[in-house]
């Protein structure tokens, strides 16, 4: 009888060991696989996973908001053990927020925030960077470039995105400043290159004038001021974007885009894994953690080239 105590009191004794040496799972979805920045995001939160010796599966929402909020879904049929989400849509954050609560997996928005009626304390948290701020930075550039006077289009990201709204919003807070400038284009170009190149090509062709360009992006900056550039009118038009990325920088360097906003996406994907740890280890992290904006212009930005 003794014996057969000692094998159970073992037994039980080993369990907690067990799980301790468990691999973390966390379930990680992004909007496109194929976006530059958001690649790079992914790649610096797998390697701070990598550190920790936490598994990821990793999911491309091709663009798609249903089928990211599918992705979720699984995530929580698989059991994983804490949901990273770049989420596609605002609109649907409150339920996405519900159905990881309601299956008691933590949440962590990583890169676009949702409204702050989304988050709750130790289980729904968000990490980025406040999106107006970037748009206050561009408009900021472009009305003291302009000398407060000038006619401004606005390429926007996917509509209803975080970036989209917040940036854009940012963006016209500050130009509603100066009397002298006018908004007179404002029109989603996906965040991405091609889409760009085609929505400013028929903006040129319209024979509206443009002083400058804001675009929520630098992908669509690009493509902006590509077409500028065949259509030999860069050199009278500003243009901004936000990420500064490794190619937006090397247009920056060649004086070809007037400026970018840094936005860390390494912070936010490292920050969304620290987070998400904490929490599942049920330490106190605040709901929102900012990780700010920085402007980069030609004065500036070899500060940062990688």
């Amino acid at each position: 009888m003794k014996k057969v105590l000692i094998v159970i009191l073992v037994g039980l004794m080993l369990v907690p060991t067990v799980f301790a040496a468990g691999k973390l799972k966390f379930g990680v979805t992004i909007e496109d696989f194929n976006d530059v920045f958001m690649r790079y995001t992914l790649d610096q939160l797998k390697d701070e996973a990598a550190k920790n010796n936490i598994d990821i599966i990793a999911m491309d929402g091709k663009r798609d908001p249903n089928e990211q909020l599918k992705q979720v879904e699984n995530f929580i049929t698989q059991g994983v053990d804490a949901i990273l989400i770049h989420v596609i849509d605002q609109t649907l954050a409150p339920r996405i927020a519900k159905e990881c609560m309601d299956a008691h997996i933590p949440l962590v928005f990583f890169n676009r925030k949702p409204d702050d009626s989304v988050l709750v304390a130790g289980k729904v948290v968000a990490v980025a960077s406040p999106e107006v701020v970037a748009g206050n930075l561009e408009g900021q550039f472009v009305a003291d470039k302009l000398k407060g006077k000038g006619n401004v289009a606005i390429l926007m990201g996917s509509m209803g995105s975080a970036p989209q709204i917040g940036r854009t919003q940012g963006t016209k807070d500050i130009l509603a400043k100066y009397p002298g400038i006018k908004v007179v284009r404002e029109q989603t170009a996906n965040f991405q290159r091609p889409d760009a190149v085609t929505v400013v090509e028929n903006w040129l062709a319209s024979g509206v004038q443009i002083d400058a360009i804001v675009a929520n992006n630098d992908e669509m900056a690009i493509g902006a001021v590509l077409v500028l550039e065949e259509k030999k009118m860069k050199d009278k038009v500003i243009v901004t974007g936000v990420d500064a990325t490794s190619d937006a920088l090397k247009f920056i360097a060649d004086k070809r885009l007037d400026m970018t906003v840094f936005q860390n996406g390494g912070a936010q994907g490292r920050g969304a894994v620290q987070t998400a740890i904490k929490i599942v280890n049920k330490q106190t992290v605040p709901t929102f953690i900012a990780i700010p904006f920085e402007p980069v212009s030609y004065s500036n930005y070899k500060n940062y080239m990688k």
